[in-house]
Order: C-alpha cells, then sequence, then structure tokens
C-alpha cells in the first residue's frame, strides 16, 4: 500500500512540474515574438528608401493651380515625378529619375502651350511653379513657346547627398555649360554671347570651351550614366565654335583652338572637326565672311543667325 502511495506521489509531482513548464512558454513565445518583431520594424527602417529634405513636396496652393491649367493624368506624373527625386539613393537614380523627366516636361509644355498659344502668357500662368523643387516655367524663340526648365542649382544640391559622383560631375557641367537652368536638350550656352534671341558671336578665345571639352571628356571616361547628354552638350560646343562671328580676336581663337587639338580630349570625329575649323579660320576665306574681335563695337559685326 505504501509502495502504491509513493507511486501516486511521483506521478502527481511530475504532473504538477509539466504544468508549470507549459505556463511558462506562451509568455516566454510572446517575449520571444516580442524581440522578433522589434528586429523585423528595425530591419523594414533600414530598406524603405528616406525622403530627401532637399526636395519641397508641391504645396495644396501650386496643387490647385496646376489642375486648373493641366490634365488631371499630368499633374500625377508630375507628382510622381517630384516624389522620385525625393526618394534617390545614388547616382543611378539620380539618373533614371531625370531622363524620366522629359516626357513629363513635355506632356505640360503640350498642355500649356494649348491653353496659351503665346509663350509668354503661358510662362506668366506657370510662374507659380518656380517655387518649387528644381521646376521652373520659361520661353524661348522671342517668348513665343512655353518651356520647362529645371533648375539645376536645386538638382546640383540634390546630387551631393546621394551615393556616386557620376550626377554630381554631370550638374556641374550642364552649370559649366549653360548656367542656372535649362532644358533637358542643349540650349544656348555660356561659350555664346548672345546679342539678340537669335544671334551672336563665339566666345572661343577665352579658354572655356578648352575647360568644358577636357572636362567632360573626363567625366565621359569615368561612367556611362550621362554620356549621351554630355555628347549632345560636346556638339553643341563644336557648333558655336563654328559660327562664323567672334567676340575675341583671330590669334587668340586660334590659340585656344590649337590647346585643344593638343591634348587628348576628342574623338577622331571631334578633332577631325575641330581641325577643319582652324584651317577655315587659317584661310579666312569664308562666304559670308567670317568676323573677329567682335566685342569691339568699332569692328560693326553683323552678328549674324
Amino acid at each position: 500500500m505504501k509502495q502504491l502511495l509513493f507511486l501516486l506521489s511521483i506521478c502527481l509531482i511530475a504532473i504538477s512540474c509539466s504544468g508549470n513548464s507549459k505556463k511558462d512558454d506562451p509568455d516566454k513565445t510572446k517575449s520571444e515574438t516580442k524581440v522578433t518583431e522589434t528586429k523585423a520594424e528595425e530591419g523594414n527602417e533600414d530598406t524603405i528608401p528616406k525622403r530627401n529634405p532637399v526636395v519641397r513636396d508641391l504645396n495644396p496652393a501650386q496643387l490647385k493651380k496646376l489642375n486648373a491649367l493641366l490634365p488631371k493624368k499630368t499633374v500625377e506624373s508630375l507628382v510622381s515625378h517630384l516624389n522620385d527625386w525625393a526618394l534617390v539613393q545614388t547616382d543611378i537614380d539620380f539618373a533614371r529619375v531625370y531622363h524620366n523627366g522629359k516626357s513629363v516636361f513635355q506632356a505640360i509644355e503640350k498642355a500649356v502651350s494649348t491653353k496659351f498659344p503665346d509663350g509668354y502668357n503661358g510662362m506668366e500662368a506657370m510662374n507659380f511653379i518656380n517655387k518649387s523643387f528644381a521646376l521652373r516655367s520659361s520661353c524661348e524663340a522671342e517668348c513665343t513657346e512655353f518651356v520647362m526648365n529645371y533648375n539645376f542649382l536645386d538638382l546640383q544640391k540634390l546630387a551631393l547627398y546621394t551615393k556616386g559622383k557620376a550626377d554630381d560631375d554631370f550638374m556641374n557641367l550642364k552649370i559649366m555649360a549653360e548656367g542656372d537652368q535649362g532644358m533637358h536638350e542643349p540650349g544656348w550656352l555660356n561659350f555664346f554671347e548672345r546679342t539678340w534671341d537669335y544671334g551672336g558671336g563665339s566666345l572661343l578665345g577665352d579658354t572655356n570651351n578648352y575647360t568644358f571639352l577636357e572636362t567632360s571628356f573626363k567625366v565621359i571616361q569615368k561612367s556611362d550614366l550621362f554620356k549621351k547628354d554630355l555628347l549632345a552638350l560636346r556638339q553643341s560646343v563644336l557648333n558655336d565654335m563654328e559660327h562664323r562671328i567672334y567676340m575675341y580676336p583671330k590669334p587668340v581663337v586660334l590659340a585656344e583652338i590649337n590647346r585643344i587639338l593638343k591634348t587628348k580630349i576628342l574623338s577622331y570625329p571631334e578633332a577631325h572637326r575641330i581641325l577643319l575649323l582652324k584651317q577655315s579660320i587659317e584661310r579666312d576665306k569664308e562666304d559670308p565672311a567670317l568676323q573677329f574681335n567682335c566685342s569691339d563695337p568699332e569692328q560693326n559685326c553683323d552678328w549674324g543667325g
């Protein structure tokens, strides 16, 4: 009998211990779950892209005006474009968003030009956008055509926050060539002095053409992200160099051309083109005639188109 009672006692103790162990498991499981969830949340915070503080959202007043001027789909595309800018993390992201913006700008230009055939009126109607990140309202062709521009200074500032240097190099070159703002395609360059809306004179001779060609050549060797953009800019630089009106004296113009040709900063087609330009200037028998030192009013240059 005693043995039976002893065995029963052993069984009761074992059952009791097993029960206590099971009661402890839920708390332990809850604790482990909380730790796992916390780690997961921390991991998610690391993977979710953070908005860059440089990029400002459009305010309600701007959105209201946009909706009054543009189709709903175009407004949505513009808002999405600015959101994309806010989330860029690398120079690769920067290049993608920059190039995607071309179609957004074209849609805005088409809608505004339809509503305001006169470019000046379109620019004035869209002037409120100038207070936003990187967007600028403008016009061209004696202000008969409305165009959207990027503010390159805003984009230059944003590029400072990204990983990679290709976007920094590109924006520095855009500003060097075109100034504070411009379109995706090359516009009027800083290497050309405009004396009216459709003409002026080349500044070849002040060494800035050489500096741009040298710097952009090195950038193209380092990255393909903006290669097409920079090649287009280089073509525009060469076009201006070939303009028959020059602001500096002939010897000064030829000195910069010779410096460019002696330095390895040109592709073969570019070098061939500049060599032909040099020969043309040396012969100086073009019709209409080449004009030099046009910064001097006494030269009475015609400025050309």
